[in-house]
């Protein structure tokens, strides 16, 4: 049975979280090593906002600064987080471990699969959307937005995910609401257009659903491998990926070249 590494890597702040993930993906070998699920939590809160974001534009940085809440660059697409009462995934394999021959929107859903299976597991009614969103300006936040195979419940989008690929491997992080924020997170962002705040939703409130960060893992693993029908090793970061994860750390997003601008000339011979 193929099997697949799970790290479980707990809370931690916004630049130690994403430089974690980047150096999982810069340090996959698809000939020798095992694809990689990673499990973590966001403290303190903060905001991750796309690649090709201003945060400038996105975000109300002096309210931000004012109520210490720090924001981070990520290096997959997409629309501005806000991170706090949720459970973050993100994935790290190659297009041969979902039995792909070429990369395609196919992978999307292939790897949202489990998540799928895991609100099916608490008795959710959970679907892919089939539709998009349409954008009306290049400022989003990401959970308003739809893309094809987002996942809805019951109609609305819940949660969300971005993918990157490079050289035959596929990166792909996303969020899984515990609870809402969105009073919290919508007075910080700049030029927001109004949220119809019933087309989103999160597993408390609407849903009912009050879980724990522990439980939730415990069954998105369990659905993760219902899904893809492998067995899983948990362990942690190996040394080479915690030397890496600290390069990242101090060399690129630590760094106010990198968040507010996507400089990275300085740095990133160093963490290449």
């Amino acid at each position: 049975m193929k099997k697949w590494r799970v790290i479980d890597t707990g809370y931690l702040g916004c630049y130690s979280n994403m430089a974690i993930d980047e150096a999982l993906l810069k340090r996959y070998d698809p000939a020798g090593g095992l694809p990689v699920l990673r499990i973590y939590g966001w403290k303190p809160q903060a905001f991750s906002i796309g690649y090709s974001q201003n945060p400038q534009t996105e975000l109300d940085l002096d309210k931000c600064r004012a109520e210490r809440i720090d924001f981070v660059r990520r290096i997959t697409g997409g629309g501005v987080i806000f991170h706090k009462n949720e459970l973050t995934y993100s994935i790290v394999c190659s297009k041969e471990d979902l039995g792909l021959s070429t990369f395609s929107k196919e992978a999307y859903r292939i790897l949202c699969s489990f998540i799928v299976r895991t609100y099916q597991n608490l008795g959710l009614q959970a679907e892919y959307s089939l539709q998009e969103t349409v954008r009306r300006s290049k400022s989003w936040f990401c959970f308003t937005e739809r893309e094809r195979y987002d996942i809805v419940i019951n109609g609305k989008k819940i949660g969300g995910n971005a993918q990157r690929r490079k050289k035959g491997i596929i990166f792909q992080h996303g969020s899984i609401p515990l609870r809402s924020d969105l009073k919290q997170a919508l007075p910080l962002l700049r030029n927001c257009p109004k949220i119809d705040k019933t087309k989103i939703t999160s597993l408390s409130g609407a849903l009912g659903q009050d879980i724990s960060y522990s439980r939730l893992k415990s069954l998105l693993m369990e659905s993760f491998k219902q899904a893809f029908g492998v067995d899983i090793v948990e362990n942690g970061l190996n040394q080479k990926e915690r030397a890496l994860t600290a390069l990242l750390l101090n060399g690129k997003y630590a760094k106010e070249e990198w968040n507010l601008y996507r400089d990275v000339s300085s740095s990133e011979a160093r963490v290449a």
